[in-house]
């Protein structure tokens, strides 16, 4: 049975709340904490990006809300509310190979990865895939899924679509793949587009016409947009909300002129820095020292302790910091700002 409650007067403003998820992998070395105590919203049309660097758990988060996070690892505790059709259904509850898990993935969320090659089948025509989910969600007539893939083809801009659709995937360039990904997730209208880092195996060039692409296609569909992405500059171009990711946890979390303009957090403010800034002659950029510690049984303290410059001794490595409200829908994980 689908776990469903009550739609509230704040569900009808928002379309997904994912409430304090863990997501930890068990191995034979320990405990691998990949998503450790993750909240955030995202309302209805609007877009939300997630940023930080590799190993903050960007990825593992966007697997959980599609519950296809790979074995060993499971989703521990937490809720992730999706609120549609005048109900509300925790995804948490459902079997990840479950009818009521399928009948949601690809129909009211979708998802493009982040590479499109080692995404789609090599084996099947492009037409063939983008068929199959219209054919699984939204229509039994072959003939009308045939119309749909076409149009869909042609509005993510894929040229002479009649040849396209009976092409393979290594016949395309690694644009028209991802267009082609981004035709097979939208084929079905969803509520929710997760998009994990879709212009990364691209050029600049595509990548700016990908972006382009998405934002026309949010406003077509009307359509929320969870963003995954390391390029800060994407954030701010196609982004209304923010969340600030370190080792498995929300460090900062706010409206894109909050986070740009008024960071809190040291580790969002050293990764402004070392971002370049137009007009702005540098010699170096400021980088941060070190890496992304494995969060295999991490000791209980703030993540970013060992490479902070404001690290405040007898305090910071003995704790986690909670995730604060200081100022109207701006949050931030640190003791320089609360003391919770």
């Amino acid at each position: 049975m689908v776990q469903t409650r009550e739609t509230t007067e704040e569900a009808v403003k928002t379309l997904l709340d994912v409430r304090d998820v863990r997501t930890y992998f068990h191995l034979d070395e320990g405990v691998l904490k990949a998503v450790d105590g993750v909240s955030f919203d995202i309302g209805k049309q609007e877009t939300l990006g997630i940023i930080g660097e590799s190993g903050s758990g960007k990825s593992v988060t966007a697997q959980s809300i599609m519950r296809i996070v790979p074995k060993p690892g499971r989703i521990r505790s937490g809720e992730i509310l999706l609120h549609h059709d005048d109900r509300t259904t925790d995804l948490t509850q459902l079997k990840p190979f479950g009818p009521e898990i399928r009948s949601i993935r690809g129909k009211d969320i979708a998802m493009i990865f982040q590479e499109p090659m080692t995404s789609l089948s090599p084996v099947h025509t492009i037409g063939n895939q983008i068929r199959e989910a219209i054919l699984l969600h939204r229509t039994e007539d072959r003939k009308e899924a045939e119309a749909i893939t076409l149009d869909m083809l042609s509005r993510v801009g894929i040229s002479n679509p009649k040849q396209r659709v009976n092409e393979y995937p290594h016949q395309l360039s690694g644009g028209m793949r991802q267009r082609a990904m981004i035709a097979m997730a939208l084929s079905c209208n969803p509520k929710l587009l997760i998009a994990d880092e879709p212009t990364t195996a691209l050029d600049v060039t595509v990548q700016a016409q990908i972006l382009e692409l998405i934002k026309e296609l949010q406003e077509q569909f009307h359509m929320s947009v969870l963003y995954i992405t390391h390029d800060l500059g994407v954030i701010a171009e196609v982004c209304d909300k923010v969340a600030v990711m370190y080792l498995g946890r929300v460090v900062e979390y706010g409206s894109v002129r909050d986070i740009f303009y008024h960071p809190l957090h040291p580790y969002t403010v050293r990764l402004l820095k070392s971002m370049p800034k137009m007009g702005h002659k540098q010699d170096r950029l400021e980088a941060i020292e070190g890496n992304v510690p494995i969060p295999l049984d991490p000791p209980v303290q703030c993540g970013f302790v060992e490479r902070c410059t404001e690290a405040m001794a007898g305090r910071c490595e003995v704790a986690v910091p909670a995730l604060v409200e200081v100022d109207k829908q701006h949050w931030v994980r640190c003791y320089l700002h609360s003391e919770e």
